[in-house]
């Protein structure tokens, strides 16, 4: 069995590129200077944030609100009384696993989706930009993250598990590459063994030198051959090297035990996909990821008392491990930014059926990053409702505004020092460490 430390990868990635003109890649290991590293991590279905980022006490009553603590397991009934930056506050009992990340955590309460529809929702925390009805606008936000490095590089600068990613307006070289399940980049980093018959091969070599005549001669920019070629090697290179054998986690008993991964074939479990992000920043291949951590969170029925909090606790603890795995490297996560979201939350009541529906009064988690520790925002204690917050504060005042995902885009983007522009609004400047 074998097992891979980051510098074992590192060197193994860095000595295969040599000889396919990696040099950027090899010039800023090189230097060791500190490379910006950013995760997006999403919960498919609508997350229950009574159960999570935003709960409430279950000893009281509250006048449109419903905890169903009578509904839970007694391990889901209590919330965690916790400090975040200097501030006490309580989390969900589904939280649990993450309270020692709590010296590196930025929570945004009360967040407006606008919106109770899954594709919708499903749009603007890809980009964090107002879709145009289920349209994305702009790019994806871990698209957005990746404009901060060289693609060049990377082999893979922005990856998408799980989730679309969209690129309008940044280089070509940022488009995501996407795969549906984390197990895939096995096969995406496994030598084919085989070659095209020559005929073939003859063919598509003349399509490609024939691609010039296809452009004006007065155009000056890179043609589409030019932009690819560069990735086409980068991508050799990491085959050549095996990379691919980091991805086969089965045969990594300590990584097995340390995500509690069950069935390394299962590229949908959350501790598969985290270990999977994981490694892309171990071996270098990547500096930002997109993944689809946790799915099947859309509960409407009586299962919500049984699955909601299951899943996301399956997730939140397959991101505690994550995150204990990115600060070996970067204890404070100065250069590592970890974000998570859901597309809207689910109601403050109970339902007919015992569960909850959908709602738009919503939470999103920060990890690491340029970012002021501490909670931001708050909703109304009664009825899970929407506040207006103070900017500079982050505590409720009547002449502040509610907040959209468009000012956290912005804040996030500003804090992982770039320009957030894109959002059309400015960032929350006070909450920039």
């Amino acid at each position: 069995m074998t097992t891979f430390s980051r510098r074992d990868l590192m060197r193994g990635f860095l000595g295969g590129a040599a000889a396919l003109s990696l040099g950027p890649a090899a010039h800023l290991m090189a230097q060791g200077a500190p490379q910006r590293r950013f995760v997006s991590l999403y919960f498919n279905g609508g997350w229950d944030v009574i159960l999570g980022p935003d709960p409430r006490d279950p000893g009281r009553t509250y006048e449109a609100l419903h905890t169903g603590t009578e509904y839970l397991a007694p391990e889901w009934q209590t919330p965690i009384p916790v400090t975040i930056g200097g501030q006490s506050t309580i989390i969900g009992p589904t939280m649990r696993s993450l309270v020692r990340h709590m010296d590196v955590f930025t929570l945004f309460r009360g967040v407006n989706m606008n919106t109770v529809a899954h594709p919708t929702g499903r749009a603007y925390v890809n980009t964090f930009q107002a879709p145009a009805g289920v349209v994305p606008r702009g790019d994806s936000l871990g698209t957005k993250m990746a404009a901060g490095t060289d693609p060049e590089a990377f082999v893979l600068p922005n990856m998408s598990i799980g989730m679309p990613t969209f690129n309008e307006s940044l280089d070509p070289a940022l488009t995501g590459t996407r795969i549906g399940r984390a197990t895939q980049m096995r096969d995406l980093l496994v030598p084919r063994g085989r070659t095209l018959p020559a005929g073939v091969q003859a063919l598509l070599d003349d399509a490609r030198r024939a691609e010039r005549s296809c452009v004006d001669a007065r155009y000056d920019g890179a043609l589409p051959l030019e932009l690819t070629d560069g990735a086409r090697a980068r991508l050799t290179a990491a085959v050549e090297r095996d990379l691919g054998a980091a991805f086969n986690l089965g045969n990594d008993p300590d990584l097995m035990a340390r995500y509690g991964i069950v069935n390394a074939n299962d590229g949908g479990d959350p501790a598969v996909v985290a270990a999977t992000v994981a490694r892309l920043f171990q071996t270098g291949l990547s500096t930002s990821v997109s993944a689809q951590l946790q799915g099947g969170l859309d509960d409407h029925g009586n299962e919500w008392a049984t699955d909601q909090p299951r899943d996301l606790a399956e997730a939140f603890d397959a991101l505690a491990v994550l995150l204990d795995e990115l600060r070996a490297d970067d204890p404070q996560l100065e250069n590592t930014m970890v974000v998570c979201h859901s597309e809207f939350a689910r109601t403050p009541r109970i339902n007919g059926n015992r569960g909850r529906d959908h709602w738009f009064s919503n939470s999103i988690l920060a990890f690491g990053g340029s970012l002021r520790r501490g909670v931001f925002g708050e909703t109304v204690e009664e009825s899970l409702g929407l506040l207006s917050i103070d900017p500079v504060s982050g505590r409720p005042s009547e002449s502040g505004e509610v907040i959209l995902p468009e000012r956290i885009g912005a804040t996030l983007l500003a804090a992982q020092g770039l320009d957030p522009y894109a959002f059309r609004t400015t960032p929350l400047d006070a909450w920039l460490a």
